[in-house]
């Protein structure tokens, strides 16, 4: 923190008195910031952890507060730059303090000068989180919708004992992140957003533009997108490139000559709903299961996110396709594990119910999804599922591209099924100051972009600037191997 490094501070305990705390206060509300030095595995150097505390309904602050969960990763030098990097996690509902290491390596450098700060948004992680448990311990329970209603309901009625949900909106948790920078100090700040977390910086950056420095975007989603009415699409878009990849590589092509051929086979089983298959467990058990058509192409989405995964699709497509579904359930399951565990169901539940589908219109979804391996199942699993959450209120402009002339880098993966490459180009028209970075061999995650877009945001970040920026090294990002049988 600028602060505490400043004054080398070695407290084990930093408390920051909130400016806004009356006389008529307890002791225990007046310190609204309370930070420990703590350690994290991976992460080296000296760490900061605790907690910030805001009203969760800012017209009524005297009732229910929120303690967010923060982690703050100390720059290495004594003084550091004024301006720390704070990161935005994606889902919504990802926990960023989750990925501390992560972050700690891919920001290494920009950490000699800078502090970072995490903090999970308000719903997920430690942040009060609105958890649910979706699919239990079986793998039956794995093998069926997405968003499964009597699970998602049971859980609305436990988040509503501790939480009202009108108030888990990007709005509200940007107004959160903006008090938690005020609070440690930092005049104005850089940020770095990942997919949704990239829609959370174009939010920051329109309700308090004086206070962020840079920014980086990767993985862009648009707040002017209505996230709906585009997965079914995007993640055709991501799917036919990948097959095409596979065509035209030698090895994929002589393991896999029919891939495409395979797939829609394999599509045409579910006509009649789900189908009977086995599957060996990892104790060597035979298990009888239905497999649905929704576990199948919702889980395809998730492996196009990345490119150690997209190496595996062909193998995976023509395994099932012979009627060989162990490797194709084990990703369901591992894919569905992840979101269930690793992703807030409520914050990702309450950001859409507010602001995607009140501006998503059925026909447009039923038109964009026309042809496409993910039909409406998509729209259809959230629409049925955020019924249960009430709308909150959204600014009247909410929509409106963000325009800015503060420098922005952003960086997309050529086969991205979730934020592809036009979103950025889309976000770029109201920025006047932007450059776009587009990885041909590179997806929704992280994977493979290493060393190379580490340099790249690292310089971008101590310039300031998105001129002479040395992007050569992305050309040189290469295909992963496929997996061939």
């Amino acid at each position: 923190m600028a602060k505490v490094n400043a004054r080398a501070i070695l407290l084990l305990l930093i408390l920051v008195l909130s400016s806004q705390a009356s006389s008529a206060q307890s002791t225990a509300d007046r310190f609204r910031l309370i930070l420990g030095q703590c350690k994290i595995a991976e992460v080296h150097g000296k760490t900061f952890c605790g907690t910030f505390k805001v009203s969760e309904n800012r017209t009524r602050p005297g009732r229910r507060s929120i303690n967010l969960k923060v982690v703050v990763l100390s720059a290495d030098i004594e003084t550091p730059r004024p301006d720390a990097l704070f990161i935005l996690a994606g889902g919504p509902g990802q926990a960023a303090t989750d990925h501390a290491d992560f972050y700690a390596r891919v920001f290494a450098t920009v950490r000699k000068e800078r502090d970072i700060v995490l903090v999970d948004q308000r719903g997920s992680g430690g942040s009060n989180p609105l958890n649910c448990d979706l699919y239990g311990k079986s793998t039956q329970g794995h093998l069926n919708d997405l968003l499964p209603l009597d699970p998602i309901k049971k859980c609305v009625k436990e988040w509503k004992s501790h939480a009202d949900l009108h108030f888990y909106t990007t709005e509200i948790a940007m107004q959160d992140l903006n008090e938690l920078r005020e609070a440690l100090g930092y005049a104005s700040i850089n940020l770095f957003g990942t997919s949704y977390g990239t829609r959370a910086a174009q939010v920051f950056l329109r309700q308090y533009p004086a206070q962020v420095r840079s920014m980086i975007l990767k993985g862009v989603t648009p707040v002017s997108e209505n996230i709906p009415s585009v997965i079914a699409p995007d993640a055709q878009r991501s799917l036919d490139k990948v097959f095409a990849d596979c065509e035209a590589d030698e090895h994929c092509h002589a393991s896999y000559p029919k891939l495409k051929e395979e797939f829609v086979e394999l599509l045409n089983r579910f006509d009649k709903g789900p189908i009977a298959v086995s599957y060996i467990s990892e104790d060597g058990k035979t298990e009888g299961l239905k497999l649905s058509r929704g576990a199948v192409v919702t889980t395809l989405r998730s492996l196009l996110q990345s490119t150690s995964t997209i190496a595996q699709i062909p193998k995976l497509v023509h395994e099932a396709h012979e009627e060989n579904y162990g490797g194709l359930i084990k990703s369901i399951v591992t894919v569905r594990d992840g979101f269930s565990t690793g992703v807030s169901v409520g914050v990702f539940l309450a950001v859409v119910r507010s602001e995607d589908l009140p501006f998503t219109k059925p026909s447009d979804v039923k038109r964009l999804a026309s042809g496409t391996f993910m039909e409406d199942y998509y729209y259809q699993q959230i629409r049925s599922a955020s019924s249960f959450l009430p709308r909150a209120n959204v600014s009247r402009d909410y929509k409106s591209p963000v325009k800015s002339a503060v420098p922005v880098l952003m960086i997309s993966g050529y086969l991205d099924p979730a934020t592809p490459p036009d979103n950025g180009e889309e976000v770029a028209v109201a920025l006047t100051n932007r450059k776009h970075i587009v990885v041909r061999y590179g997806s929704h995650s992280y994977s493979s972009l290493a060393p190379c877009i580490d340099q790249i945001m690292s310089a971008f970040i101590a310039a300031g600037s998105v001129e002479n920026l040395d992007t050569g090294c992305v050309g040189a990002i290469g295909q992963t191997a496929w997996s061939i049988q």
